[in-house]
């Protein structure tokens, strides 16, 4: 008997609880656990996953970890769903792989998410998965050294082919990467939980229970699931409507970059000192994975924060944006506006802007944001019988065209100038 209760109790050291508070206990093994206490991953607790939409949604303060640990979660129920399905589908190690793949799937993730992914800010640029892949590559990173006491060089390949889709069964990376992916499935409960964005919610586990695989190893969706996918595809559409896409946070944004932008002129010439983990990421040719993992929001919000004083005008004035959120700029409110038709009025904006004592240069913002809602793409999300959802479905099939939109951002008291002079120009 006492054999059997140290066993129990071996079993129970083995295994960790993580509250978290959309799904409840998060279970964490210790293999699971050596990857979490690298200070690789620690580093997303210092990464907003929402950036600047804190400034318009206040409790949307959560990060890239809370995030990671949701997809990892997520991972873990749908490879046990299809193994009760599907009984042999996946190996052992396979099963621990994609579970691995969800966990780290965001770990090279800049400082303010995708925010500051952006090619006018890192001198030394690549998109964040291309940062997770050099990460893990890294001989010198904890997170390849933890990772190679688990899995060895041999499970690490693998683990790269999962995330490229060189895998059979490609199952593996469908539920790391497609459209109805443990990312999405996570992000969007998630960060509807915390903004407190009243945009409708949809089952996940009743998506789940309506996954199957087919004769080639792709997740399929039973025709019972299509209700529940709907509501999602209609949650994504409007998390990115209103959350996402938000004026104020697309407008804070924009300051950010053209703080960081402008620093970097100064820098570059002199005349701006700059901490080392900045100097890496404006001016550095050749940032390596550990300069690049120094930086985190906190680093970056500390250097826009002592810029507060610079004697350089234009980027005072951007910091100033920032840390009082002073009203200045508005977004103009004319629905429909294109690319083509601020390029029609651009000269016409720029004078009345100019009349009024204002730089149109600076003064002028403009930001383009594209709105998917749903595209079938690399097999979009289909059914078993193969059809993509939008053939059998009005909701996914109505909300399969991009939509472009073009915010233009004018000193506030000017507004109203600038929307007549759009108007008479446009013949609106």
């Amino acid at each position: 008997m006492s054999g059997g209760s140290d066993e129990v109790e071996a079993r129970a050291a083995e295994v960790r609880v993580i509250r978290d508070p959309l799904y409840g206990d998060i279970r964490i093994s210790d293999d699971v656990k050596s990857l979490i206490d690298t200070s690789t991953f620690q580093r997303l607790h210092r990464i907003k996953q929402l950036s600047t939409c804190d400034l318009v949604f206040p409790g949307a303060t959560h990060s890239r970890f809370s995030h990671s640990l949701g997809a990892f979660h997520l991972a873990s129920l749908i490879v046990e769903r299809l193994e009760k399905l599907h009984p042999g589908w996946i190996s052992e190690l396979d099963s621990k792989l994609v579970r691995y793949a969800a966990l780290l799937h965001d770990i090279g993730h800049p400082p303010y998410s995708h925010m500051l992914e952006d090619r006018t800010i890192f001198m030394t640029f690549h998109g964040h998965e291309s940062w997770g892949w050099k990460i893990i590559d890294d001989p010198d990173n904890d997170l390849r050294k933890a990772l190679l006491q688990i899995i060895g060089e041999s499970g690490i390949s693998r683990l790269k082919d999962i995330y490229a889709g060189r895998v059979h069964p490609i199952a593996l990376h469908e539920i790391v990467s497609s459209q109805l992916d443990v990312d999405r499935l996570d992000y969007l409960l998630r960060d509807q939980y915390h903004s407190g964005a009243d945009v409708g919610t949809y089952d996940v586990q009743r998506i789940f229970r309506s996954l199957r695989l087919d004769e080639n190893g792709s997740i399929r969706l039973h025709p019972n699931g299509v209700p529940a996918v709907e509501s999602y595809l209609l949650t994504r559409l409007h998390m990115y409507k209103l959350v996402y896409f938000h004026k104020l946070n697309i407008l804070t944004s924009e300051y950010h970059r053209k703080a960081l932008r402008r620093a970097r002129e100064l820098a570059s010439s002199g005349r701006l000192e700059i901490s080392d983990a900045i100097r890496g990421m404006l001016l550095s040719s050749d940032l390596d994975p550990s300069g690049y993992l120094s930086i985190d929001d906190s680093v970056v919000s500390s250097a826009i924060s002592s810029w507060r004083d610079s004697e350089d005008q234009e980027l005072r004035f951007w910091v100033d944006r920032i840390l009082s959120r002073d009203s200045f700029h508005k977004r103009i409110r004319i629905p429909g506006l294109t690319s083509e038709h601020v390029e029609r009025c651009m000269i016409a904006i720029s004078a009345e802007i100019s009349s009024a004592g204002y730089d149109p240069v600076r003064d002028l913002i403009l930001a383009r944001v594209d709105n998917v809602g749903y595209r079938p793409y690399q097999g979009g999300i289909r059914l078993v019988d193969g059809k993509d959802i939008a053939d059998v479905s009005s909701v996914a099939a109505a909300i399969t065209e991009t939509v472009h939109d073009t915010m233009v951002f004018v000193p506030s008291n000017v507004r109203n100038a600038c929307e007549e002079v759009i108007k008479t120009t446009l013949n609106l």
